[in-house]
């Protein structure tokens, strides 16, 4: 019987440490390309109204029911549209007043109560608007961060991965009145100077698909989960040697970060901004249930004939990503979204 418990354990150990193995990921490593047949069953098309032509390029997108809101990358702030692209609100609320914002700093949605949700680094508070637009409230955080997410009963999952010797920093999740709740330890070399500001989330309900930019892991979280689901060997990675030294010295060429990401059951897409190369970028498939990895320079639509030069796929849902198809393609400034569905 101890001789069967011993098995069973061992069994359990290696299956562990199978799963979060490290990947090995070299971007030299080229195919032709990526299509999308590889993991898409179809495609549909909405277009988004942008009548102001405020939207510059988009930045983040997150899907509610039949709502979609948008973050932009400039200060054309929040848009909010319906499913099928019609303009409901754009929050781009400006201004030091109590119902203003400085700047975008992080921006999340509440699924549970159908709210947009605001982290203001200059003013250190979460501010909060319906999808129509109205203001609702304004709290502090008392933390710096760098990106957050608001989970059900209004607890915020806040991450700085970054060592910092005078403020917070990690993964932790608060309540509403900055009670920490949750401190998930994670393992931050003091010396490593080198940082990406930007962080990226595929939200699953209150379940997050985390990719740490700075180590090359992607985690799993809820509001008490924390584990790497995968580690990523980059060969074009940079050297421990250099991260430890003042980035002001770098020579900007032959490493890459990953630059965005969509998670499903069965694969995981990425792409990776690779310094000095002519063509910057590396679209990265790997295919979950076997663990063969493609790297490729083209993403390549092969189902319809509407291509897209566009270096971001979002993540709206297990089933559904989407990207968007070139705007000066379009004789106005609406944005022509491309649902891709799985």
């Amino acid at each position: 019987m101890k001789y069967l418990i011993f098995l069973s354990l061992l069994c359990l150990v290696s299956c562990y440490n199978e799963e979060k193995a490290s990947i090995v990921v070299n971007l030299e490593d080229k195919v032709e390309s990526i299509q999308y047949l590889q993991f898409a069953k179809s495609l549909d098309y909405i277009r988004l109204e942008d009548d102001s032509c405020l939207i510059s390029e988009i930045e983040r997108i997150y899907i509610d029911g039949d709502t979609i809101c948008l973050l932009d990358r400039k200060k054309g702030g929040i848009f909010v549209y319906t499913s099928q692209g019609k303009l409901v609100s754009n929050i781009n609320y400006y201004g030091k007043a109590p119902q203003e914002f400085s700047d975008v700093s992080a921006f999340s949605i509440d699924p549970h109560l159908n709210q947009i949700c605001v982290y203001d680094m200059s003013s250190m508070k979460i501010k909060k608007y319906s999808y129509s637009g109205q203001f609702i409230k304004s709290y502090d955080t008392d933390v710096y961060v760098w990106d957050f997410a608001v989970l059900k009963d209004e607890r915020n999952l806040f991450v700085h991965p970054y060592y910092a010797r005078k403020v917070k920093y990690g993964i932790w999740m608060t309540d509403s009145l900055n009670n920490i709740l949750k401190d998930f330890p994670l393992d931050i070399p003091e010396d490593d100077q080198f940082v990406f500001f930007n962080t990226h989330f595929n939200r699953r309900g209150d379940e997050l698909f985390y990719y740490d930019r700075i180590y090359d892991r992607m985690m799993y979280m809820t509001s008490d989960t924390l584990y790497t689901l995968y580690s990523f060997d980059l060969k074009q990675r940079l050297s421990d040697e250099l991260r430890a030294k003042d980035p002001a010295t770098y020579r900007w060429e032959n490493f890459a970060m990953m630059w965005n990401f969509s998670m499903s059951e069965d694969c995981l897409l990425m792409n990776y901004y690779y310094y000095e190369q002519e063509n910057p970028y590396r679209w990265v498939f790997l295919n979950r249930k076997t663990n063969q990895l493609i790297t490729s320079e083209y993403l390549v639509n092969d189902i319809d004939s509407i291509q897209s030069e566009s270096r971001s796929v979002f993540y709206l849902n297990d089933k559904l990503w989407c990207r968007v198809v070139d705007s000066d393609k379009n004789e106005d400034c609406d944005i022509l979204l491309q649902l891709i569905h799985l």
